[in-house]
């Protein structure tokens, strides 16, 4: 996971070598693999949700908040 546009420059996309999920992504829905496209963004979306519950589950327990103004 990351910000696409900086990962597809810094990295190149080399396939098998620098290629991320994000970029991977990109590459087979090009290619027409819609199926491998959504397969590996439905990924990425559950990976998101598991870190969003993990942080609030951390946060709650050690009683910190994170944002603007705390």
């Amino acid at each position: 996971m990351g910000e696409f546009g900086a990962v597809a420059v810094v990295s190149g996309s080399i396939a098998g070598k620098t290629q991320t999920l994000p970029l991977f992504v990109e590459e087979v829905y090009k290619q027409y693999n819609t199926e491998a496209a959504y397969s590996a963004a439905v990924l990425l979306a559950g990976l998101a949700i598991v870190t969003m519950v993990a942080k609030a589950i951390l946060e709650s327990g050690t009683g910190l908040k994170t944002g603007a103004g705390h």
